[in-house]
């Protein structure tokens, strides 16, 4: 009986080159493939909650969400962190039933607690593979016992310049956003605050935005000639935080809603302050980080990517 021949070692090389060849070929288009499910992913959450943000203004006289409540010192807390959701601490739960927030209005407003009974689940606000990052503090331990729910992810944040404004205010409700990664590829966990945010100096003033422009017409001045704080909303600003890469998916695209309700991907980094908020005054570093040099503002002191009343070019 005539016995099978086996492989030689050049065969054998051979086979094990040719393997290794698909392989090269094929293992990055699973990883592009893998990244623009990922993508699509985010971009059906993206679109739940602009779908939750079109429904909550129906419920509440065609309004956008509010950027902030009234804090305990009797101020417009648009500058600082509020749990998300609102009462996943115990401990500060505890503190607060007997405490100010009893008796101040929105002391726990923010616009991701105000879509959640509409999404109905946290993990919306989160993007897929960004690094969860601890905010820090006795406020943001989320340490397991400290927890009476869940904390989110949160890496979206709300246009404050939209923050109680009529849904049919906007010049064009498709090309300003509604939602947007502000951290880049990053989230933050148990809390957020919304980014751009319009100042508001006075508690017994309405907060909500003003193109009138700024006293003196000096950015950030926050006082005219007079020692006055200036009027809620003629000015907007950025929070100070630690970006990751704005190039979060595939091709440098991230994922946006829109004040109409609708959400898509759009390239990071054009380089223009009416579609980048990072420029010109930001930067990008290595691999799409922003530079912390700051936001770049206008003549009226507004972030002009993210103002209602802008006219596409």
């Amino acid at each position: 009986m005539k016995s099978s021949r086996a492989f030689t070692l050049i065969e054998l090389l051979v086979v094990i080159a040719i393997i290794a060849i698909l392989a090269a070929i094929l293992f990055p288009v699973f990883a592009q493939a893998k990244q623009a499910a990922k993508k699509t992913a985010d971009l059906s959450n993206l679109k739940q909650m602009g779908t939750a943000s079109m429904i909550y203004t129906a419920d509440y006289d065609d309004t956008f969400m509010l950027q902030s409540g009234i804090s305990c010192d009797g101020e417009w807390n648009y500058n600082s962190r509020i749990f998300i959701p609102s009462n996943w601490n115990i401990q500060r739960n505890a503190e607060e039933a007997s405490g100010c927030f009893r008796r101040i209005r929105g002391g726990r407003d923010a616009a991701p607690n105000s879509i959640i009974p509409y999404t109905k689940n946290i993990d919306m606000f989160y993007q897929p593979d960004a690094p969860v990052v601890e905010i820090g503090g006795s406020d943001f331990n989320t340490a397991a016992n400290n927890q009476a729910t869940r904390p989110a992810n949160l890496s979206y944040s709300f246009n404050g310049l939209l923050s109680t404004m009529s849904a049919t205010e906007p010049v064009s409700s498709a090309d300003v956003p509604l939602w947007w990664p502000m951290f880049g590829k990053k989230a933050e966990r148990g809390g957020g605050y919304t980014n751009p945010f319009l100042i508001c100096p006075q508690a017994d003033q309405a907060c909500k935005f003003s193109a009138a422009g700024p006293f003196g017409g000096a950015c950030n001045a926050g006082r005219d000639n007079r020692g006055i704080s200036d009027p809620n909303g003629i000015q907007s600003s950025f929070g100070n935080v630690s970006y990751g890469t704005q190039w979060i998916f595939g091709g440098k695209t991230q994922n946006w809603v829109y004040a109409d309700g609708h959400a898509k991907s759009r390239v990071a980094g054009s380089g223009n302050p009416n579609n980048d908020p990072f420029a010109p005054a930001g930067t990008y570093m290595t691999n799409g980080v922003p530079s912390q040099s700051g936001i770049y503002q206008d003549t009226q002191c507004h972030i002009p990517l993210f103002r209602p009343d802008r006219v596409p070019n």
